[in-house]
């Protein structure tokens, strides 16, 4: 294999990529730090168990290696669970913090189409905070979209707790109700047909769940829901996300929801409602997050949380999909020296780039003038005892 080429699942961010990618994160993360959130940075490595304790992740997810004392470590698979480690060790109170960070997920077909490391910028808003918490949350999540100027995007809505009720009500076990999850979130309905066929519940019993698929749409569709399932759970589940709704609309927002009842996270830790951002113009989900209260009690201090993440590179395809994808700039200014000393042009660059002028030299005056015309440069300067303005046309002679 060549030396040069990448391992499959990682790409480069090429000039005019960067610049998009930059771009984005800054509208981004101006707008989480605009509702008060604080950047935070985690380490690239942890000690493998902060991602597998608890079933959490699986080891086989992780990028490993050995510390010098044996201990296994890993590379950052799940900021999320950073967070929280740094939370119950360094932090009380209720906490707003954001990230734009890598993670590393071990995948080991070639033919995936997923990436190995994979860019996001994300929010965890950590303490005791409930409807109110998850409204601010929701409505960063539609700005910091809208900031980042994609189009045509829906923010779908969920509660692990209605399936978790349907599951209680027709008496699945815990391990039998995780199975039943799995299948749901593959979209695998044939795989749920057999389940029910296999576990002896009775046809009048599954419709609850086979409903689920069909549980999309705007808020009629909880009227639907409320009568297909009887439920403490579940119930709860949907008077939330009726309260959710409503407040959003009041806040302008409403157009930027709807509800997904069949959208069941493949992640242990939530466990209350979830969150996933779709546009038309790229296939797969942009933001997923979602509320989850029980994540800090494996390191025995309970706390209430909720967050979200953006996907960087998806967005940055959608973005290109909807053709807003943008050059990086070109300088301002390309100078050339033949004869001049060195204090004059100094001073005379700086000067310019003080005033955010973007300056760069390149080689004689002929070459100056071939460059600035490859390049679209319309002025230069060439310094020839001083300095020199020149003006390039199109064709690219001196003006």
């Amino acid at each position: 294999m060549s030396k040069v080429q990448l391992p499959f699942g990682m790409q480069d961010y090429l000039p005019d990529d960067c610049y998009n990618k930059t771009k984005a994160e800054n509208a981004i993360c101006g707008v989480y730090s605009s509702y008060g959130y604080k950047k935070v940075s985690t380490p690239a490595l942890e000690y493998a168990d902060l991602f597998t304790s608890g079933s959490m992740m699986s080891e086989k997810r992780l990028f490993k290696l050995t510390d010098t004392d044996g201990s296994l470590l890993a590379m950052r698979a799940d900021v999320t669970m950073q967070i929280c480690r740094m939370y119950v060790t360094s932090m009380t109170g209720i906490q707003r913090m954001y990230y734009a960070l890598d993670s590393y997920e071990y995948l080991d077909d070639s033919n995936s189409a997923r990436d190995r490391e994979f860019a996001q910028t994300g929010v965890e808003l950590l303490g005791d905070t409930g409807a109110e918490g998850e409204l601010e949350v929701l409505a960063m999540a539609a700005d910091a979209l809208s900031a980042s100027g994609l189009k045509n995007f829906t923010v779908e809505l969920g509660h692990v707790g209605y399936f978790d009720g349907l599951a209680e009500d027709l008496g699945l076990s815990a391990e039998n109700a995780a199975r039943l999850k799995r299948l749901i979130n593959k979209k695998d309905m044939l795989g749920v047909e057999l389940f029910f066929r296999n576990s002896g519940l009775s046809d009048d019993s599954r419709e609850s769940i086979l409903s689920l698929t069909s549980l999309f749409g705007g808020k009629e569709i909880l009227d639907k829901a409320e009568k297909l399932c009887a439920g403490e759970k579940s119930t709860a589940a949907i008077e939330r996300l009726r309260y959710l709704l409503c407040k959003l609309d009041s806040m302008g927002l409403g157009k930027y929801f709807s509800i997904d009842l069949g959208m069941v996270s493949a992640n242990n830790y939530y466990t209350g409602i979830v969150m996933k951002g779709l546009c038309e113009d790229i296939g797969v989900s942009i933001l997923d997050g979602g509320r989850y209260d029980q994540l800090c009690s494996r390191w025995g201090r309970p706390t209430r949380a909720i967050g979200f993440a953006i996907g960087t590179r998806r967005l940055l395809a959608a973005l290109r999909n909807q053709g807003t994808r943008e050059k990086a700039p070109k300088a301002d200014i390309a100078y050339a020296v033949t004869n001049c000393d060195e204090k004059t042009v100094r001073d005379t660059i700086v000067k310019l780039r003080k005033k955010n002028i973007v300056v760069q030299v390149f080689g004689g005056e002929d070459a100056l003038v071939d460059y600035c015309k490859s390049k679209g440069i319309s002025r230069a300067l060439l310094f020839d005892g001083a300095p020199i303005e020149l003006t390039i046309s199109e064709k690219g002679g001196k003006i």
